[in-house]
């Protein structure tokens, strides 16, 4: 009979329990790591409290929520661990999921604690082992191989590590990429950690009246562009999406925000001023607009251009709008001349909402960077330079879009992490 092998797994967030019930379905044993009082805080705060669980597609569709290279390292993870896979051993627990229009799957209940509360029966049922409270200090390492881990100052001999202590963003909930200077420590190639799905911070702030506002469908952009300013592989990047924009006291904030913040970060390391950008009516052209514009003139030359712009943006920011297009409040629309009708519909398909003064990585909901993809075997997530080390979930230089595409990325690295380090052929 084969001996059980013991797996060590730091990091009890969805990355890790995962990989714990991997181990566990495969007849191994998985002591499960965690240094908070309790698994998967960071689920527990996804989504507002919510959970966005996953994303409703398939594995192929599910790639297209990240750019090329990551995605092309998860296909095998995402064709191992489906969402539907996912979401089966939920429903066996009794959570109930709905799914939005746009894909994303949630709890019914709109509880987070009731998902997590899902896996923890999972993992006692399996009979993983877990220790909360846990602060594991380093990983063993001896001629190349991974023995165990530090706790405390005490050496525990395992069989094989799997490191799943996710990024630096919220690092009030203990998600302090410990694991990535575990592996930067031991050689292995790290990609510098940046914010992602971040809010964008301004300097200077934006006007108070603006916190709250929000502008629906904008397109938003920066400048200078990736392309501009050189940085490499800029086609990869996020740098205009379209979507809802919230303005905030420091910034910019809801999904279009989001969804650049990782590139406007990439942006911000030339040193260069970065601007951003919004086209408020991304389905009219210059044309239509003059055409708005001219027949409004038409049936009401006396109205003020401050209630023509007032159709088209939230009152809190057109006199931003005005000021941009040169403009004072009160002049009547049949006053205004030719050019300035250019200049104001000119801002309106690229008004200046602020210059970024920050985009802070602890506020991201994942984090950019980590350890090198190349570094890993995607079929496996096995280190090709230490063995029967594993990497799983956001300590991996992984960072997709809204959605819950994050999550699922998270469960299906963690999960083929774990098959693989309880069946590969052990090396001391």
């Amino acid at each position: 009979m084969r001996k059980s092998k013991r797996i060590a797994i730091v990091g009890g967030g969805a990355a890790g329990m995962l990989a714990a019930l991997a181990v566990q379905a495969a007849g191994q044993q998985a002591t499960l790591f965690e240094r908070n009082k309790r698994l998967g805080i960071k689920i527990l705060i996804s989504g507002g409290g919510k959970c966005n669980i996953t994303h409703n597609a398939a594995p192929r569709p599910m790639e297209q929520g990240f750019i090329p290279p990551e995605a092309r390292f998860l296909r095998y993870a995402f064709h191992t661990l489906t969402s539907d896979t996912l979401l089966a051993m939920l429903h066996a627990e009794g959570l109930q999921t709905f799914t939005r229009p746009n894909g994303r799957v949630f709890p019914v209940s709109g509880s987070a604690d009731d998902v997590l509360s899902a896996f923890e029966r999972m993992l006692q049922r399996a009979q993983a082992t877990v220790e909360t409270n846990a602060h594991i200090q380093s990983v063993l390492v001896e001629h190349g191989v991974a023995v165990g881990v530090q706790r405390a100052g005490n050496a525990l001999r395992f069989d094989a590590v799997i490191v799943a202590t996710g990024g630096i963003s919220y690092r009030k909930v203990g998600t302090t990429g410990d694991g990535i200077g575990w592996g930067e420590s031991l050689g292995i190639p790290v990609v510098p950690l940046r914010p992602a799905l971040a809010p964008i911070y301004f300097a200077p702030p934006p006007p108070a009246g603006w916190q709250g506002v929000a502008l629906r469908d904008v397109q938003l952009t920066f400048a200078p562009t990736l392309q501009e300013l050189n940085i490499p592989n800029a086609k990869h990047f996020n740098q205009a999406w379209r979507d809802d924009l919230l303005l905030t006291h420091r910034g910019a904030s809801g999904p279009a925000a989001l969804e650049i913040s990782r590139a406007v970060a990439l942006a911000q390391e030339s040193g260069s001023p970065l601007h951003i950008l919004a086209d408020i009516l991304p389905d009219q052209s210059h044309d239509d607009l003059l055409d708005m514009f001219l027949e409004r003139l038409q049936s009401s030359p006396t109205s003020e251009i401050q209630t023509f712009v007032g159709g088209f943006v939230p009152q809190a920011v057109v006199e931003s709008v005005l000021e941009q297009a040169g403009m004072e409040p009160g002049r009547k629309l049949g006053a205004v001349r030719r050019e300035e009708r250019k200049k104001l519909i000119a801002t309106l398909k690229q008004w200046r909402v602020g210059t970024v003064g920050e985009v802070p990585i602890d506020r991201g909901e994942v984090t950019a960077g980590g350890i090198a993809l190349s570094a890993v075997e995607p079929t496996t997530m096995l280190s090709r330079a230490v063995n029967n080390l594993y990497f799983a979930g956001e300590a991996l230089d992984v960072a997709g879009r809204v959605g819950g595409y994050n999550l699922q990325a998270a469960f299906s690295t963690g999960w083929v992490a774990g098959q693989a380090a309880a069946t590969n052929p052990q090396e001391q």
